[in-house]
């Protein structure tokens, strides 16, 4: 093998396989670049959107600070006019995380409730975050005390825990 056979076999391949790779990753950043407050704005339209479903009548919120991260808490708002708060909780289900939004009205009512149970197993899992389940926390106040499905016990025990670190972190932000 000649010298410049090594040059037309091994180094120029690697050469253009490196190349490509440089302009591929550049694009890919550029398109990130572009795409990512695309993204976060939707993310943050569609939050905003289900708020205001957990608090009926609510237009807009301000975040408020809320010191209970170890109660699983993601984060607190407060509907401007009064209506009361939307707190968003996660906790360990069965798939992975279960995220629970609840609407709470200043007297610390649950008065709505969201579950994305997306990462639970379909039919049995997702139960958890059916109305059929979810609307039995309704009305609760302090802590809920609602039983957990039978063979989707760690689903549901995340949406328990994650109205009741709601209700608790309520507690904490209420006046605020």
């Amino acid at each position: 093998m000649t010298k410049s056979n090594k040059f037309e076999e091994i180094v120029k391949p690697l050469i253009v396989l490196i190349g490509i790779c440089l302009v591929v990753s550049v694009l890919l950043g550029f398109t990130h670049s572009i795409t990512a407050p695309i993204i976060e704005s939707s993310g943050d339209a569609q939050a905003d959107q289900t708020r205001a479903e957990v608090l009926e009548g609510a237009t807009s919120f301000t975040k408020i600070k809320c010191d209970t991260e170890a109660l699983g808490i993601d984060s607190a708002y407060k509907e401007k006019s009064g209506l009361g708060y939307v707190i968003t909780a996660s906790n360990k289900g069965y798939g992975g995380s279960v995220v629970v939004m609840v609407g709470i009205d200043p007297n610390g009512t649950v008065v709505g409730l969201s579950v994305d149970v997306s990462t639970e197993t379909t039919g049995i899992g997702s139960k958890a975050g059916e109305a059929e389940y979810t609307d039995k926390y309704i009305g609760a106040s302090g802590t809920a005390d609602v039983d957990t499905i039978s063979g989707a016990t760690k689903s549901s025990s995340a949406v328990k825990a994650g109205v009741n670190a709601a209700l608790a972190a309520f507690e904490a932000v209420k006046g605020e």
